[in-house]
């Protein structure tokens, strides 16, 4: 199973962001940082894929310089969450670190030996939660 989220907030807000930016401010050196900037984000986050397969749940952020595989023998347990969005990217809760592009759902993934767990967030918190469980 293959799930993709687009985060269309963040390509919106990078692309109004730089073009004010490249609109408005005039200097050469700091345009074309601030151009390498939103580039470098846009390549980071503008999706999650999260792919279930019979021996491992992974996924990638962006073009997938970001990315984590967890083994299914390793899961103790998946279920659907909602949470109160603070931002997108890579967040720190209490307890758990958040990957997500868009949204305020995500699924959590228990895992064992671990101190925090992991939120990836999802459109289909339901079904892949659903997914995962089955598999293990």
């Amino acid at each position: 199973m293959k799930k993709i989220q687009t985060g269309w907030v963040i390509i919106v807000v990078t692309l109004v962001a730089w073009f004010f930016v490249m609109f408005f401010y005039r200097e050469l050196y700091a345009s074309m940082t601030i151009s390498l900037v939103s580039l470098l984000i846009l390549l980071l986050f503008y999706k999650l894929t999260v792919e279930v397969s019979d021996k491992h749940v992974s996924f990638y952020m962006g073009i997938g310089l970001i990315r984590r595989t967890f083994a299914l023998k390793d899961i103790i347990h998946c279920k659907p969450i909602s949470y109160m969005p603070l931002g997108w990217g890579i967040r720190f809760r209490p307890g758990a670190i958040l990957y997500n592009v868009s949204g305020t759902k995500a699924i959590e993934l228990k895992l064992k030996n671990k101190r925090w767990n992991v939120w990836i967030g999802t459109d289909v918190p339901d079904e892949l939660a659903d997914y995962i469980n089955s598999k293990l």
